[in-house]
């Protein structure tokens, strides 16, 4: 099953060892979400201009009560201990970190995948925070191979397609397009299973973006199938803006010194890094789809017609 699980007294405990009731826990935050504190205002500028902390979230947040135990998904040995995360280093160049949590084991302890108990959830943290490093590098826990199996039925979406003269530009219509336009996405996942307290009905970021462009009503292929984003196995890269567009900020966003609680994360994915140079295209009515999926490869796909005119004269 997973990584948080409740442990209940054994008929015979083993040298202290809890027996381990193995059920899936709600996954509240998605590997590769966007964390996002703004230094600016609460304002559409701050939200668009402001500078602050930005990053890909190195992990997964699994919910659970504050007190449960938290047992290794993987054997290993303890490198790290501190007061509120432990490394256990595995075979192969694996390594987990587990956060918020007090730690029960010592460093070089020996643990036991689910059997030993690492530690406990802090008090008012409501989740364990899980990283997986491959050879140093943060790797996405519920890829294929992973801690899972992890059941999710959940179907990602395209909420809509917005078209940007630039970075943070005005938006324009899709009836006409001409010159360099960013393009972006705001999708949007849930987990995949209901998550208690504050983050209920919060969604996730999808894991994967994809697009093509065809002509219309021909539907040859002009843009071939392209990705967009993609953290089904390792994180996109070091620049989150490369990845996200403006406008996008997490579950609960923090902007100045205020915390919005309750307030749903939006997630804008850029169709490419930059922008999109229409002149590409000749002239003409186009399809743009946009295939959005999570890592269990659950998928939906939404398609906008769009309006290419760059000719001089168009509008005389």
């Amino acid at each position: 099953m997973f990584v948080s699980w409740r442990g209940k007294p054994a008929e015979r405990p083993r040298d202290g060892i809890e027996s381990v009731d193995l059920r899936q826990h709600p996954i509240r935050g998605y590997f590769a979400d966007p964390r996002s504190v703004f230094d600016g205002p609460p304002t559409v500028q701050g939200l668009m201009t402001s500078s602050g902390a930005f990053s890909y979230h190195q992990g997964i947040d699994i919910a659970a009560p504050d007190n449960t135990p938290v047992y290794p998904v993987r054997s290993g040995v303890v490198r790290t201990v501190t007061p509120d995360w432990i490394q256990v280093d595995s075979d192969a160049g694996a390594a987990f970190q587990y956060w918020h949590i007090a730690a029960a084991v010592r460093v070089g302890e020996r643990v036991t995948e689910h059997e030993t108990v690492l530690g406990r959830i802090l008090k008012a943290s409501h989740h364990v925070h899980l990283t997986q490093l491959q050879d140093n590098h943060a790797v996405n826990p519920l890829a294929a191979g992973g801690i899972g199996p992890y059941r999710d039925t959940t179907v990602p979406r395209v909420n809509r397609i917005v078209f940007r003269a630039g970075t943070s530009g005005a938006e324009l219509l899709p009836e006409y397009l001409h010159g360099r336009v960013e393009i972006v996405v705001d999708a949007a996942d849930r987990p995949a299973m209901r998550v208690p307290g504050m983050w209920t009905g919060l969604p996730v970021s999808p894991a994967k973006v994809t697009f093509r462009i065809v002509t219309m009503p021909g539907r040859r292929v002009v843009v071939p199938t392209t990705t967009a984003l993609d953290a089904t196995r390792t994180l996109p890269g070091a620049n989150m803006w490369l990845t996200y567009a403006r406008g996008t900020h997490m579950n609960m966003v923090q902007m100045g010194t205020h915390r919005y609680w309750y307030q749903p994360g939006v997630y804008l994915i850029k169709l490419g890094a930059g922008c999109f140079d229409t002149q590409r295209l000749r002239d003409g009515v186009y399809g743009l789809t946009v295939t959005v999926a999570d890592t269990a490869g659950n998928q939906s796909s939404t398609t906008q017609v769009i309006n290419v005119h760059n000719r001089a004269d168009w509008l005389g």
